[in-house]
């Protein structure tokens, strides 16, 4: 299966999403990181959080299976991306 990847920011500083193997990957230059099996996810949600922040939330099943945060128009991306590819 070939690998998908967006990376967030200027030259993936704010980090990197990829499916790979049913997985969603999200790593960043910080240590910041989660795995989530792309078949759980129900939905993506961004929440804002002040001072143009947002939390990029991962839905599965009523549960919050993973959360980031990230300034708006990148987590708005990462939403726009996942929910096109699951």
């Amino acid at each position: 299966m070939n690998d998908e990847k967006l990376s967030i920011g200027l030259l993936g500083a704010g980090g990197k999403l990829i499916i790979k193997d049913g997985f969603l990957n999200f790593s960043h230059p910080y240590g910041k990181t989660f795995k989530v099996l792309i078949a759980d996810i129900d939905t993506v949600v961004v929440d804002a959080v002040g001072m143009g922040k947002g939390e990029l939330k991962i839905i599965g099943k009523g549960t919050e299976l993973a959360k980031v945060k990230m300034p708006i128009p990148w987590a708005n991306k990462c939403q726009e991306w996942i929910l096109t590819r699951k």
